[in-house]
C-alpha cells in the first residue's frame, strides 16, 4: 500500500519548507559607494584610516546588509566612473567622506552622472559636520562611532536611499557645499564653531538599533571645531528633482548658541507599521499548515 506521507506529502512540505527559507531578492545588500577626501592641511592624517569606516558598514551582520565601494583617495571624475560603470539603480546610497581644505573635487561630468543618479533615485540627505571626528587618528575606532555610522546607513537605507554627506567647518567644506550647491540648497554648511559639553541628540531616529554611548560626546565631538549644519527647508532645483525639502536637526550643541550639527531630511517615523507578509508568504505558511493537519489526519 502506498504510503501517501512518505511518497507525496513529506517531499511537498519539504519543498515548501526550502521555498520560504531561500533568500528573498528583495532583500539584498545596500549598495554604497564610499568616497573618501578627507586629506591634507589640518585632517590630522585621519583620512588614512576612513576604510575602517567603510568596514564597519561592510563588515555589518557579517556583511548581509550593506556591500561597500570605498575610495580611498577621491579624485575628481571617480564618481562618475563609478556611476557610469553600473546600473542606474545600482547604488542606494553615496557617501561623501569629504574634509578637503578650500578645494571642490567633482568636475562637471561628476555632476552629471550624480544628477542622473539623483534623477532616478530622488534620494534623501543625511549632513553630518561631526563625521571629521568619526574615527581618531590612529588605526582604531570606538564602538559608539560605528554605531552611529551604522545607524546612519540604517537610517537612509529606510527612507529609500539617498546621500550622506560628511564634513568638518567651513574651510574644509567646499566640497560638501558644492554638493548642497549642485541641487540647489538655499543655505550651505557655514562656519567655525567648538562643540561644548552640552550637546544633544533630537529624538532617536539615529540611535537605533545600535546603541550610541554617552561616550559619543566625548570621543566624537570633544576637541572640536565644526560647521553649522543648514537645517530647514529647502527649494531644491532640476538636480534636486523641484522638491521642498526640509533638513531636520538631529544634533545639536550650544557654543554659546545654538549650532546643530547633524541633519536628515526625514524625521523620525511615527507609528512605524509592522511589516505585512507579502501574499505569497501568506499561501506558503497556510499551505504548511493545511498539509500538517491532513497528516495529522491521516495518522488517524
Amino acid at each position: 500500500m502506498i504510503n501517501l506521507h512518505q511518497v507525496i506529502l513529506k517531499p511537498l512540505l519539504i519543498a515548501v519548507f526550502l521555498c520560504l527559507a531561500a533568500p528573498n531578492p528583495l532583500l539584498a545588500a545596500t549598495n554604497i559607494l564610499y568616497l573618501n577626501s578627507t586629506r591634507g592641511d589640518g585632517t590630522g592624517d585621519r583620512g588614512d584610516f576612513r576604510h575602517l569606516i567603510a568596514d564597519t558598514l561592510d563588515n555589518y551582520q557579517d556583511g548581509t546588509i550593506f556591500d561597500v565601494d570605498f575610495v580611498q583617495k577621491h579624485v575628481a571624475g571617480d564618481l562618475a566612473s563609478f556611476l557610469d560603470s553600473n546600473p542606474i539603480d545600482f547604488y542606494d546610497q553615496i557617501w561623501f567622506d569629504t574634509s578637503f581644505r578650500e578645494k571642490t573635487l567633482l568636475n562637471n561630468l561628476d555632476l552629471i552622472a550624480l544628477n542622473a543618479w539623483a534623477a532616478n533615485n530622488q534620494p534623501e540627505f543625511i549632513l553630518d559636520s561631526s563625521f571629521y571626528r568619526r574615527n581618531t587618528s590612529e588605526n582604531t575606532s570606538t564602538s559608539s562611532g560605528e554605531a552611529m555610522t551604522i545607524n546612519q546607513a540604517l537610517a537612509l537605507q529606510e527612507a529609500g536611499g539617498g546621500i550622506f554627506i560628511g564634513t568638518d567647518h567651513d574651510v574644509f567644506a567646499k566640497t560638501a557645499n558644492q554638493i548642497l550647491d549642485n541641487f540647489g540648497f538655499d543655505s550651505f554648511f557655514t562656519g567655525k564653531f567648538d562643540i561644548t559639553s552640552n550637546a544633544s541628540f533630537v529624538g532617536d531616529l539615529l540611535l537605533q538599533p545600535e546603541t550610541v554611548g554617552d561616550d559619543f560626546f566625548v570621543n566624537h565631538l570633544q576637541p572640536l571645531t565644526t560647521s553649522n549644519v543648514p537645517i530647514g527647508t529647502h527649494v531644491l532645483n532640476a538636480n534636486g528633482g523641484d522638491r521642498t525639502i526640509e533638513i531636520f536637526e538631529n544634533l545639536f550643541s550650544f557654543n554659546p548658541d545654538k549650532v546643530v550639527h547633524i541633519g536628515t531630511s526625514f524625521d523620525t517615523p511615527i507609528d512605524d507599521p509592522q511589516p505585512v507578509p507579502e501574499p505569497n508568504t501568506i499561501f506558503s505558511i497556510g499551505l504548511v499548515l493545511g498539509l500538517g493537519a491532513l497528516l495529522q489526519r491521516k495518522k488517524k
